[in-house]
């Protein structure tokens, strides 16, 4: 039985959930890693590159965006200030909320600031280093926010991405695109910030920031097409090694990220010569093959019930498991010991990481039904409401 052509069936696909799974547990066992500063270094290594599970959360947003915008197209039902809408209330009201939240466990240490408050609510917080922030002693309002400034900046431009990127050969045009745009966006911006605010904060900055991030996002609507193209033709030569082999490409995949971790790459897009290509395209090539993998092989053990559960609720799991790393050795110091050596630094993170996950998506479960679900429906009835009135307006003429 030939599987459904990504363009007219809904967008709803096991693999994407169990890939955002995979992004977030990646997120969660870096930063879980970085709770012990002494954890030995060729496991601090491994640990360090679940940082990059941000870029697998951006490659499957594209892919589930131009899956929704497709499916809307195939309706007549497209509609740029709906999208807008429809993104919004997915994303702003639980990171308003997780502002508050943790406004209240871990107050800033310089009190409030309401610009800082409002740049993390108007999505601009990825465009400066004092409001990412990574500046010294500034108030982080919500951990992790930078990606958040990021993704929003990409719906904003979504539209035209979806409008104009109808080809492999377009994507191709626009990675090259994204990828010289960062590499000159950093050279122009990179001497001023490192002037102005030393090389930690300048550096970290150009590593977050949209246009160093634009090319992963690109790679996003490569990979949509060459799923859509496997998908829609699983007779094929191709289509049929992947679903054959799935298992081991994603091994293989695996084995490769551990790999990478060895090699002295840059974190960003640059014009050096010979050009480098920085760890987070890499790293993206790597998850493109994965996703590719497992998108023609949705029966692999790779796709299973407990990782498409913990993707399904990812957002809120990215969201909370700041919290739930920074309590757990508050609470347990003896158990999470931050200042462990060697074997009781990894016995300590192992706890800490088998503790952490089960617990964030427990909590992400609640925050999944009670606020992003019911916000969901509130924007759904919001465009619902628009194009009534739209529609009304129009019988008026």
């Amino acid at each position: 039985m030939k599987p459904p052509s990504l363009m007219h069936a809904p967008p709803k696909y096991p693999f994407i959930d169990a890939l955002r799974g995979y992004a977030v547990l990646m997120v969660i066992t870096c930063h879980a890693g970085a709770a012990f500063p002494e954890l030995p270094y060729p496991l601090k290594r491994v640990t360090n590159f679940g940082w990059h599970g941000v870029q697998m959360f951006f490659l499957m947003s594209c892919v589930t965006l131009l899956l929704s915008w497709q499916s809307d197209e195939a309706k007549g039902r497209t509609d740029v200030i709906s999208f807008w809408l429809r993104r919004f209330f997915r994303i702003a009201p639980l990171y308003y909320l997780a502002a508050a939240f943790y406004f209240l466990i871990e107050p800033p240490a310089g009190g409030f600031d309401l610009g800082q408050l409002l740049a993390c609510f108007t999505f601009i917080n990825d465009w400066h280093p004092a409001l990412v922030p990574t500046t010294a002693d500034a108030w982080v309002v919500v951990p992790g926010g930078w990606s958040i400034g990021a993704e929003m900046t990409f719906y904003a431009i979504f539209p035209l991405i979806a409008l104009y990127v109808r080809s492999l050969r377009a994507a191709l045009i626009f990675v090259a695109g994204a990828v010289l745009l960062g590499a000159v966006a950093n050279g122009l911006a990179g001497p001023p910030l490192l002037r102005d605010y030393g090389h930690a904060a300048a550096t970290n900055f150009l590593y977050f920031w949209f246009p160093n991030q634009l090319a992963v996002f690109a790679l996003g609507t490569v990979l949509f097409l060459v799923l859509q193209h496997t998908r829609a033709q699983p007779d094929r030569r191709l289509a049929t090694f992947l679903r054959t082999h799935a298992t081991k490409i994603a091994v293989a995949c695996l084995a490769a990220c551990v790999v990478v971790t060895h090699l002295p790459l840059p974190g960003l897009l640059s014009l050096a010569w010979p050009p480098v290509v920085p760890t987070l395209l890499v790293a993206s090539l790597i998850f493109m093959l994965f996703a590719t993998a497992l998108g023609n092989a949705p029966r692999t053990v790779f796709v299973n019930g407990a990782i498409r559960s913990l993707g399904k609720v990812s957002f809120s799991a990215y969201i909370l498991h700041f919290a739930v790393l920074h309590k757990l050795p508050v609470l347990f110091p003896t158990v999470f010991d931050q200042t462990a050596l060697g074997w009781r630094a990894i016995a300590a993170f192992a706890a800490l990481w088998l503790v952490a996950v089960p617990l964030t998506y427990g909590l992400s479960l609640l925050t999944y039904h009670g606020i992003e679900e019911p916000m969901i429906g509130v924007g759904r009835r919001v465009i619902a409401a628009r194009r009534r009135l739209a529609a009304s307006a129009a019988s008026l003429s």
